[in-house]
């Protein structure tokens, strides 16, 4: 191998230098790089892991915050729903407080009325009456003296006038 221009000492001395390089860069080189990126694999696999949980945490968390909104909604309705039923029942009841006090209003004006002209009936007799004997005196020529007299007369006249009324 002379001829060719390689020399076997030479040779040997490089294919063990490789060797040796080889066996080095294992050793401090591409067992390092391998623990190095298995190391990156599994900090990507467990931020996987992590992201995972902290997405299914959040999904959680939105479904939580649907239902709460949902019961609070649910809730607005009822108490608008209370609020709306107490109103009725307020109305109804100033309705017929109303109502009661308009009745009684109405009776108590009928019967103020009943009395007012019951009042203005037996005015309206006595001055008959007073004017009737008033006119039996001046036809008489002289005053009906006693009170018995005063009321046979009266009652007498007033009999008469209903029953010509009749007529």
């Amino acid at each position: 191998m002379d001829a060719l221009g390689i020399e076997w000492p030479l040779l040997l001395s490089q294919i063990i230098n490789f060797l040796i390089l080889i066996v080095l860069m294992r050793m401090f080189l591409y067992k390092p790089v391998l623990n190095m990126l298995k190391e990156r694999k599994d900090r990507i696999a467990q931020s996987m892991r992590d992201a995972e949980r902290v997405s299914a945490a959040a999904r959680e968390g939105e479904a939580e915050k649907a239902k709460v909104l949902e019961g609070a909604r649910r809730e607005a309705q009822e108490i608008r729903a209370q609020a709306t039923r107490d109103a009725e029942k307020i109305a109804q009841d100033v309705r017929g407080r109303a109502e009661t006090e308009a009745t009684e209003i109405r009776m108590k004006a009928q019967a103020d009325a009943q009395k007012q002209l019951e009042l203005a009936l037996t005015d309206a007799n006595k001055q008959i009456a007073d004017l009737a004997i008033m006119a039996t005196e001046k036809l008489l020529g002289r005053e009906l003296e006693k009170k018995s007299d005063q009321q046979r007369f009266v009652a007498e006249f007033l009999a008469e006038n209903a029953g010509g009324k009749g007529k």
